[in-house]
């Protein structure tokens, strides 16, 4: 009896060992991703001299009104017509255009390659992942001729537009596909169902979790395009938050200022589609 009194003794002290590792693995974690953010928002609260002189600041500082306020009331550009509200107006028509744009695309591309007899289906199917190994930065010279031939210069669907090619979300939307009983199809045959029909009353709504987790990644995508904007659009009604942060300066305590409000929206975001977003990463 003593024996398995010793025995239940030790089983219990390392599940309680285990579970203490990983509860300190996941806070070590969660500190690590959160510490940045954290720096961040107490720096958006000192003078710049002080983040000049002293660097980034981890103690909350006495400034935060007056730096805050200086951002809501930028103004910069030739006619002083980039401000914060036309800059996080421009990100969010971006990443928003982008977001839902890609998702529409990815889950139409998906499931043609799996729900449709076509030729060479599987060969398409690589070809567009082939794409995940040239980034868009890799592509400008050539998007950069093509958005100027379509006569699409300073506007937003020049910026919208290069970003679609997000093949990730094809791979996605596939592999959920061919994870769906064959008996649904099946049903639907015997049912009457058409494509459409099938799409609307089974697809979708098996679906909604990998659609939200892929709008969350291409809203990400989009929000925080800097290089290709800059490049396509020379308009000041078209600067976004992230473009905003070089000119209102980096190092000063607005400039941090405006870092945490460009950080806020996709904070938020994923705060509304958590649910999804992680079921969809661990089904």
């Amino acid at each position: 009896m003593a024996s398995h009194d010793s025995q239940y003794q030790a089983v219990v002290g390392k599940s309680r060992l285990s579970t203490a590792v990983a509860h300190a693995i996941l806070v070590a974690g969660l500190v690590f991703l959160l510490a940045p953010i954290l720096l961040i928002i107490a720096s958006s609260t000192h003078s710049t001299s002080t983040l000049q002189l002293g660097g980034l600041q981890w103690l909350p500082g006495d400034r935060a009104i007056e730096n805050y306020a200086r951002v809501i009331s930028f103004e910069a550009g030739f006619s002083d017509r980039i401000t914060p509200m036309g800059m996080l107006g421009n990100s969010l028509i971006i990443a928003i255009g982008v977001a839902v744009l890609t998702t529409v695309l990815s889950f139409l591309s998906a499931y043609a390659m799996v729900f449709f007899r076509l030729p060479c289906k599987g060969f398409v199917f690589w070809f567009v992942m082939v794409t995940l190994l040239f980034p868009l930065e890799s592509r400008f010279v050539n998007t950069f001729g093509v958005v100027v031939s379509l006569g699409l210069i300073n506007t937003h669907a020049a910026i919208v537009l290069p970003a679609l090619a997000v093949a990730l979300g094809t791979f996605f939307f596939r592999q959920h596909f061919l994870t769906m009983p064959k008996e649904l199809i099946e049903a639907a045959t015997l049912d009457g169902a058409g494509p459409f029909r099938f799409l609307k009353d089974i697809v979708v709504p098996l679906s909604i979790s990998k659609a939200g987790a892929i709008f969350v990644i291409a809203f990400m995508i989009g929000w925080n395009q800097f290089l290709w904007p800059m490049m396509i659009s020379t308009n000041d009604d078209l600067y976004t938050l992230v473009r905003g942060i070089g000119l209102i300066g980096q190092e000063s305590g607005p400039g941090m200022a405006l870092v945490v409000i460009t950080i806020l929206p996709p904070f938020f975001l994923l705060l509304i589609f958590q649910r999804w977003f992680y079921k969809s990463l661990s089904v």
